[in-house]
């Protein structure tokens, strides 16, 4: 990825940490069942907004000019991450504990977008589509995030050393998933049934 490509994805990244950690608030700070109308009502409006944008070219246009900075070329004319990163979330609040919907979060919201940048950069060795460098940075992120955690907040992120390592880890083979997986969904809920199944 060239200088311009990786500066591009600066916007987005912004875009992907702020808007995670807020859907990531509703659905913890906010008491169910509003938490889950919140986030259902989100992802609901995700993807009638994709599929307008899609059919109606005047409002893909309009989404062009409000949030180009954050679309990929590819994601002109077609799907942007937004319904699978908000169905992500919305479903891992829906399924599980508070707590394991948050811990199942933190490799979508840091590990993806760290295995993106460094893959795309620097990565040389590559399996459909992703790179063992990208992979190698989406586990250090997501483990480094899950270790600030476990410090700051324990009686949360309290799930003991070598489950919140094997939680990055599990995070990290479900985003090097090739398509059709989006790794958006497949992040939250591979790593939230893991702390399920765990705890």
């Amino acid at each position: 990825m060239a200088f311009a490509d990786i500066r591009s994805e600066i916007p987005r990244t912004f875009f992907h940490i702020l808007g995670g950690l807020f859907l990531a608030w509703i659905g913890f700070f906010i008491h169910p069942p509003v938490n889950k109308l919140l986030l259902g009502a989100i992802f609901a409006a995700a993807l009638v907004s994709e599929g307008l944008r899609l059919l109606v070219p005047r409002v893909n246009a309009l989404a062009k000019t409000l949030i180009g900075p954050f679309m990929r070329p590819n994601e002109e004319k077609g799907l942007t991450g937004a319904p699978a990163f908000t169905g992500g979330v919305f479903l891992s609040f829906l399924f599980f504990h508070p707590a394991v919907a948050l811990a199942a979060l933190v490799p979508l919201i840091f590990g993806d977008r760290a295995g993106l940048i460094v893959g795309k950069s620097v990565g040389r060795i590559s399996f459909k589509g992703k790179t063992l460098e990208g992979s190698l940075a989406c586990l250090s992120a997501s483990f480094i995030g899950y270790a600030i955690l476990a410090r700051v907040w324990p009686e949360v992120f309290g799930f003991g050393w070598i489950v919140l390592f094997s939680a990055a880890l599990i995070g990290t083979l479900a985003e090097a998933l090739p398509r059709p997986f989006d790794d958006n969904l497949t992040i939250p809920l591979a790593v939230g049934m893991f702390l399920t199944f765990v705890t």
